[in-house]
């Protein structure tokens, strides 16, 4: 399969995202999780880095933040631990780039409160194999119910 940009961008691109979903979670005002579906699901920027596009794939955390509008994002109710939030974003980041899926399909498939339920099971295994099971459960067996878009 071809991914969707170089190698050398994984690990920059993973690290942006460690750090914007920390910068979400110190907002007081929204809930993290319902932010970081808003920012899978309208974010102008992932999607030109799902596609590639290196100008995209160098912006910086604010740049991204700033391209989604979090008005209508569910309040602020819980605290997420940053490793918890680093995992997700490193689950994101790769499952895209391994299997060349637009973001706002992996998390039409898998919003951030299913990744955060299927945590525990897979934090212990590498970032890798996590995505390989992700992949099997959620698309290979929801290949007929569900449409990747």
């Amino acid at each position: 399969m071809q991914q969707p940009y170089m190698k050398e961008y994984l690990e920059p691109t993973m690290n942006l995202h460690r750090l914007l979903f920390v910068k979400m979670s110190e907002n007081q005002e929204y809930d993290t999780l319902s932010m970081i579906d808003k920012y899978m699901q309208s974010s102008q920027i992932r999607k030109k880095m799902d596609e590639g596009n290196w100008s995209a794939l160098n912006k910086g955390w604010k740049q991204l933040f700033n391209d989604v509008n979090f008005a209508d994002c569910t309040t602020k109710t819980t605290t997420i631990d940053d490793i918890l939030l680093h995992w997700i974003a490193d689950i994101y980041v790769l499952l895209q780039w391994m299997y060349n899926i637009p973001s706002k399909s992996i998390n039409n498939i898998i919003p951030a409160k299913t990744m955060c339920s299927i945590y525990n099971p897979l934090h212990e295994t590498s970032e890798k194999t996590a995505c390989e099971k992700i992949y099997k459960r959620y698309f290979l067996q929801s290949d007929s119910e569900n449409t990747i878009t």
